[in-house]
């Protein structure tokens, strides 16, 4: 998923999904509330794209112009990484945390406020989406893979060459399992499988981060700013609307 409107597709799907019957445990929704969080996060993903329209890719001399210097010695090494297998699985691992979310309706206590439910986890994804595409745009990193003499230069002559920061896999995987993991944990407080929810939420987007390294799509820095960003995403929204905070 390395284009933006895939990830809108992913995100909205699931808020396809949303009626608007909202259940009142153990979180609080309200119109204009839901309002504020899809419309801000709909604002900031409309400011990627027309700034994503307007980012031109890198020419040829500005491929040969690189320096390698300007990457922080720690992490120059992932400019030798480049495999379409592990770009590749990181593909699959991120749609498999996408839907992972789903699993919370086979509880019975969150498939009774499945409408709840489905739009806490489409706020913190489509959240997650607005700001990673922000940053990418923004800051406009070249991927490791543009140091890379092994890389085709047909991958570095696209614009997505240059959205290494930060690691929208990682981060949306995040957003996706820790929302999960979340919702999960308030309708379980004094479940015993607790560690075993939270240990799965935080190994598939660390295990995607890695792959993504391994792939040469990503920095280090990149993909734990997108664990921490995706994480945050996942776990805030759930937050501001308990009904007990």
């Amino acid at each position: 998923m390395n284009s933006i409107s895939s990830r809108v597709v992913i995100a909205f799907l699931l808020c396809c999904c949303t009626c608007t019957n909202f259940a009142q445990k153990p979180y609080k929704t309200t119109w204009k509330g839901e309002a504020a969080w899809l419309g801000g996060s709909g604002i900031g993903i409309g400011a990627s794209a027309l700034l994503h329209l307007h980012n031109q890719p890198f020419t040829n001399e500005q491929i040969g112009g690189l320096q390698l210097s300007a990457v922080p010695k720690f992490e120059r090494f992932v400019t030798r990484q480049y495999s379409l297998r592990a770009n590749k699985a990181s593909d699959i691992l991120l749609y498999a945390a996408a839907v992972s979310p789903a699993l919370l309706l086979l509880d019975k206590d969150i498939r009774q406020d499945a409408p709840t439910a489905v739009l806490l986890v489409s706020e913190s994804m489509l959240l997650d989406l607005a700001l990673t595409s922000l940053f990418k745009e923004i800051v406009r990193r070249p991927r490791p893979y543009c140091y890379n003499p092994d890389a085709p230069l047909s991958e570095k002559l696209k614009r997505d060459a240059r959205q290494s920061f930060f690691s929208g896999h990682t981060s949306f995987s995040a957003a996706a399992t820790f929302s999960a993991a979340r919702i999960w944990s308030d309708y379980h407080s004094d479940s015993g499988w607790k560690p075993v929810v939270w240990a799965t939420a935080a190994v598939i987007p660390a295990t995607v981060g890695f792959l993504r390294v391994k792939a040469g799509k990503h920095y280090l820095t990149d993909v734990l700013t997108g664990f921490v960003v995706g994480g945050a995403c996942g776990l805030l929204v759930p937050h501001f609307h308990r009904q007990n905070r």
